[in-house]
């Protein structure tokens, strides 16, 4: 997982706390910023220090990159403050680059992991496995694949071919002033769309914002299906199957940034609405896997949460407002 500032850096090192603690036979690679050292290598900083935790305590392989920018080309600049950025997520496409490993799987960073993955690796060979988004606007059979999570049998031909179709794409957005960007996803989906192994999203994708959901047809697979074959949806069973959850709760910020005020009251699961007769289970599920998020990042870290920002001026920047 590659890692830009050090709010992503310690949610790679939660993760591979999880990892650790769930027992996970796999080794770990930490793809990071290239300007980072570790405390053994003279760094100073708190970076230093997270990267030095992963390394010692968790037995993760460090591996500085050059990170890629949303054309494709290396770039050296770090992202700073709390926010997150898609500008870099191209980075991640590097982890095609491993070839020391027959497999690697990429996780985002921002999820909280229930237990290990090591199943995974078990899987018949296929250049790419993935999840699909069942939170798409599109109809089912047409979801894409969410690059949350990535299985990839590592090749760098595949990494440079897909450069080259993300540049293609910038010049012809330049030059019809599209304004129009498209990163990792939408490469990935180009590439692997028709022919990737498709994982379980309920399994591997769920989103927290699925309990703040009033009909959860598509996470539960009963889309379409006759009333005999429906499930009933229920919070905790759901919580309990899960191998991972997925903060997205837009336009709320992510876990490491606290809410705003009218932002929570605005966006929290409304009990009323969704299944009253759970006395609003949803809200306490919810509400905990932020809670439980922000305590580990405290005793793992030892970083405090991002103080809450301008509920307007957030939407605005999420295109909400």
């Amino acid at each position: 997982m590659p890692m830009y500032n050090e709010h992503n850096l310690c949610n790679a090192v939660m993760v591979f706390e999880a990892l650790h603690r769930h027992g996970s036979k796999a080794q770990r690679v930490l793809l990071h910023n290239p300007q980072w050292a570790s405390v053994a290598q003279g760094g100073d900083d708190r970076s230093a220090q997270l990267l030095s935790m992963a390394q010692k305590k968790y037995g993760v392989t460090l591996k500085p990159v050059r990170l890629l920018d949303e054309r494709g080309e290396t770039t050296s600049g770090a992202i700073s403050g709390g926010g997150s950025t898609w500008d870099t997520s191209i980075t991640k496409l590097r982890a095609f680059e491993l070839t020391g490993y027959d497999r690697v799987l990429h996780l985002d960073s921002d999820i909280s992991l229930f237990d290990n993955l090591d199943e995974l690796f078990l899987l018949p060979s296929t250049p790419v496995a993935m999840p699909r988004a069942y939170w798409s606007d599109a109809p089912a059979g047409s979801w894409p694949l969410t690059s949350l999570m990535v299985l990839l049998e590592p090749n760098p031909a595949e990494l440079r071919g897909m450069l080259a179709t993300l540049r293609s794409w910038w010049i012809e957005s330049e030059q019809t002033r599209s304004g129009l960007r498209q990163y990792d996803m939408e490469l990935l989906n180009h590439r692997f769309g028709a022919s990737a192994m498709v994982l379980p999203h309920r399994d591997y994708a769920l989103l927290s914002a699925e309990f703040r959901r009033k009909h959860h047809e598509a996470y539960l697979g009963t889309i379409n299906s006759p009333p005999e074959l429906k499930h009933e949806w229920n919070a905790d069973q759901v919580l309990k199957e899960a191998k991972l959850v997925h903060f997205s709760d837009w336009p709320l910020p992510k876990p490491w940034i606290m809410w705003p005020y009218e932002g929570l009251a605005e966006v929290q699961p409304n009990c009323t609405a969704l299944h009253e007769r759970l006395q609003c289970r949803e809200r306490e599920v919810w509400k905990g896997l932020y809670d439980d998020f922000r305590r580990r990042r405290k005793d793992i870290c030892r970083l405090l949460s991002v103080a809450a920002p301008d509920w307007k001026r957030q939407k605005a920047a999420v295109g909400a407002a």
